[in-house]
């Protein structure tokens, strides 16, 4: 009898983004509170709107929620295998 092993797969996390273009489709109600200033007041809808019009002309496609290394504006995060405790991925 013979006995396969098998590698354990690896586990990896992606972190979330938003497309701009279709984000752009949401009424300005919904997209209110998406961005804050820095006092931390929520800015409305056609303040945000403008904010993603400028990011696409910049030529950012998406854009990350929360910090990502290695995050690309074109195709979001590019994933980060998890490595365990023991220090193996």
């Amino acid at each position: 009898m013979s006995v396969e092993c098998k590698p354990a797969p690896q586990r990896r996390t992606v972190h979330m983004w938003v497309d701009i273009s279709g984000v752009l489709r949401w009424p300005d109600k919904k997209l209110s509170g998406m961005f804050q200033d820095e006092f931390g007041n929520n800015q409305p809808g056609r303040v945000v709107r403008e904010y993603l019009r400028i990011q696409l002309a910049h030529g950012k496609k998406v854009l990350p929620i929360g910090e990502c290394e290695g995050f690309s504006f074109e195709t979001g995060c590019p994933g980060h295998f998890v490595t365990d405790e023991k220090g193996s991925k």
